[in-house]
Parts: structure tokens; C-alpha cells; sequence
């Protein structure tokens, strides 16, 4: 395995205990073909028939290379794979068409399914793939390959974490869909799920969306114009524009709030905890800032408002204001960067902080008693009490990144 914390991250498969979803399959053709294919006399029957049905120029390399190479260095990188990964691997690896149509050829699915027809594995390496095999729950793949349980290979392969986070949309759009034809034809909201629901979508509006972004008069008359109480002389200022992005925060509090909640389920995790989704989250935020700043000022001058409002000398303004310039573009994109980087950082922290505590009981095993009962106990105690932490910082970090995202559209759309 490449990455030693492959395992907290996305994988192709959900686990559960071996003994909920114990497998039991009896010969080489009852396996996945992303099995099969890391298998050793697989991948050695396969490296022979390359050697022998290539027919360019180049010189292989011999099959003892091969192996040296998937069991060098401490990382274990290249552990299980392929020989001809390992060819074009090297410095001069070769690129004639007889090399393609080789690979191609043996590592099509219908090679391997013709391999599993053929072998016969022995019934100890059976029972020791089952035991390996036990509590993984494969995710089918019908569009893309996978290079292990880990690594896609091609095409487009479906994660675990792409079918939370699709039930999670699906269930937003049920739960909240249902709440919003309820309130669209004019129908009380009642039930205790509703008004939860409703608490929060009150709550985005009108603590973070409205105060962060601000009323129509911050846009038109500026902030002089308003009273001692921060409202507008001539009535109570109005939050259309506001109003108008509260829907986009919404969808980020409760879908990275639902992302969060899945960490604290046993045997799912927190898409969250991945810089991918984080980034992808941060990439929305981005895009709603610069359209949002874009309409407000138009595309121009929204690029243009990133200089501060001074009064300068033309001597001065031609020297400092593409300087500053610079520098606010260069904060726009940090921002939103930091934006994902914190979020990930304060999920996987926790994850590792709680991996760690309980990681205590399991290398007290081998204690005496006394030390085992007393480290162990210790170990509950800290995990219950970290895994309380965990749930609020996972209402927490939900709240920390709408805020943020609505702190920076509210400032694009505003002269600086």
C-alpha cells in the first residue's frame, strides 16, 4: 500500500464487522475481478504471457526484477502491482504498438474472467482471501476499473464517500423539499421534525446570511445613512440581496453538517475528511463569490474592486495600486483555500485524536491485568468524552464554514 493512511481515507467498499457480512465464496471465479488481479500466481501467469506474446523490439525485463521491485523499500509502494506497471516504470519503457495491444489484451476484464474460469486456488488460499474479503461490502462499478480496493485505474469509479454523499443530497432534497411545498402553499408548519428543520434554515438566515451580507440600503446609501439602532431613517431595511444567497448557504450548513454527522456512525466516516471534498466545497463558496461580486459591480469592475477605495497621488496610485492589486487577488484565492485546509484539518484532528485514545486499549492487550483494566479504561472514558467533543464540532465546523463563505460573498458584493 502506497500511503500508510490509506485506510482513513475514501475507499471502493463499506465495512462492517466480518461477522455481519461474512464471505463465503468457494473457488477462483466467485471473486471480484479487482481481486483476482492482485493475486501472485495471477499476475505471474500474466507476466509470462506478456514476455512471450510481445513481439517489438524492446528488451523485458526478467520476471526476478519484476519481483525485487513490488517488495523494495520500506513504503511498499509497489506491493501487488502489475508486471507491466513495472515496465513502463522504467527509464526507457516501450511505447510500440505491439507493447499496447499486449497490455491492453492481458489486462482486459475478459482476460481476467478467463483466467478465473481456468485456475484452481487451493482451498487454504480460499479461506484466507474469504477471511480478508469478510465485512467488505463492494461498491459495483459499472463505469470504471480499480487498481485495488483504494486506487482507481480508469473510467469513472464510484467511492464510498460519492454514495454518502449522494444519500445525503437525496435526503436533503426529500426532507426539505417536502418543508418547502408545506410553506409554499401557505400550510402551518407543524410536526417536531419540521419545525427542527425550520429552527435552522431561520437560523442561516437570519444570523449568518443577513447580518454577514447585509440589507438592500448597505448597498444603496452606505452605512451613514442608517440610525443609531443600524436601521435605515426612513423604515426597516430590507434583506432581498441577502435573501437572495441564503438558499446557496443553506445547502452548504446542512449538507457538510450531514457530512460530519456520518463520521460519528460506526463503520462510515466523514466525507469531510477528505481535501477533495473539502476543496470542492471551498470551489462553490469561490464560484458564488466572484458571480455574486461579478453582478453586483459587473465582471470588470468586480476585479477592480479589490483595490481598497484611497486617496493616492497619480505617482503613488501607479506604483501601490497594482501592487495591492496583486496581493487582494492573491488573499481571494488563499481565503477560499484555507477555507477547505481548515475544515479537513479540524475533522481528520479529531478522527486522530480519537483513533489514538482507542489505539491505547488495543496496545494494552497484552498487559497484566491490572495495567490492561486500568489503560483500557481510560481509553472508553477519553473516546466517550472526545466523541461528545466530536459531535459539537461537527455543528461547530458546519456553522465556522457557512459563516465564512457568507462573510466572503458579502464582501465582494460590497465596495471596498
Amino acid at each position: 500500500m502506497a500511503d500508510p493512511i490509506f485506510h482513513i481515507k475514501d475507499a471502493y467498499f463499506f465495512e462492517v464487522p466480518r461477522f455481519l457480512y461474512p464471505s463465503g465464496r468457494e473457488n477462483a471465479k466467485d471473486f471480484p475481478n479487482v481481486w483476482v488481479k492482485l493475486d501472485k500466481d495471477f499476475q505471474d501467469q500474466q507476466a509470462r504471457e506478456i514476455q512471450e506474446e510481445y513481439t517489438g523490439s524492446a528488451e523485458l525485463p526478467s520476471i526476478e526484477d519484476w519481483h525485487h521491485w513490488q517488495h523494495a523499500g520500506n513504503s511498499h509502494a509497489n506491493f501487488a502491482a502489475p508486471y507491466y506497471q513495472y515496465v513502463e516504470s522504467l527509464e526507457h519503457p516501450p511505447e510500440d504498438q505491439a507493447w499496447k495491444t499486449v497490455v491492453a489484451e492481458h489486462s482486459s476484464a475478459e482476460y481476467i474472467e478467463s483466467y478465473k474460469e481456468s485456475a484452481t486456488w487451493n482451498a487454504e488460499k480460499i479461506e484466507d482471501y474469504n477471511f480478508h474479503l469478510s465485512g467488505k461490502i463492494l461498491i459495483p462499478q459499472p463505469f470504471g476499473t480499480l487498481r485495488n480496493l483504494h486506487e482507481q485505474e480508469s473510467g469513472f469509479a464510484i467511492s464510498k464517500f460519492m454514495v454518502i454523499e449522494v444519500f445525503l443530497a437525496v435526503l436533503l432534497l426529500f426532507v426539505f423539499g417536502r418543508l418547502s411545498k408545506k410553506v409554499r402553499n401557505g400550510e402551518p408548519v407543524k410536526g417536531k421534525l419540521a419545525n427542527f428543520c425550520e429552527s435552522f434554515l431561520l437560523f442561516i438566515r437570519d444570523d449568518v446570511a443577513r447580518p454577514s451580507i447585509g440589507s438592500d440600503a448597505d448597498f444603496h446609501h452606505g452605512h451613514d445613512d442608517h440610525g443609531d439602532d443600524g436601521h435605515h431613517d426612513h423604515g426597516p431595511p430590507t434583506y432581498h440581496i441577502a435573501d437572495r444567497i441564503t438558499p446557496i448557504l443553506w445547502t452548504l450548513f446542512l449538507f457538510i453538517l450531514g457530512c460530519n454527522l456520518t463520521g460519528m456512525i460506526p463503520w462510515v466516516s466523514s466525507p469531510t475528511g477528505v481535501l477533495a471534498v473539502t476543496a470542492a466545497l471551498a470551489t462553490g463558496t469561490f464560484v458564488t463569490t466572484v458571480i455574486a461580486g461579478s453582478i453586483m459591480h459587473k465582471p470588470i469592475g468586480f476585479w477592480l474592486n479589490q483595490i481598497p477605495s484611497m486617496e493616492l497621488s497619480f505617482v503613488l496610485a501607479l506604483i501601490i495600486k497594482p501592487m495591492l492589486w496583486v496581493i487582494e487577488v492573491a488573499g481571494l484565492f488563499i481565503k477560499h483555500g484555507v477555507l477547505a485546509v481548515r475544515l479537513l484539518a479540524n475533522l481528520v484532528a479529531g478522527h486522530l485524536v480519537l483513533l489514538s485514545l482507542m489505539g491505547l486499549g488495543m496496545a494494552a492487550a497484552n498487559l497484566g491485568a491490572g495495567g490492561y483494566y486500568s489503560i483500557a479504561g481510560v481509553s472508553i472514558i477519553g473516546s466517550t468524552a472526545l466523541s461528545c467533543l466530536e459531535l459539537f464540532v461537527a455543528f461547530l465546523q458546519a456553522y465556522v464554514f457557512t459563516l465564512l463563505s457568507a462573510l466572503f460573498i458579502g464582501a465582494a458584493m460590497h465596495h471596498h
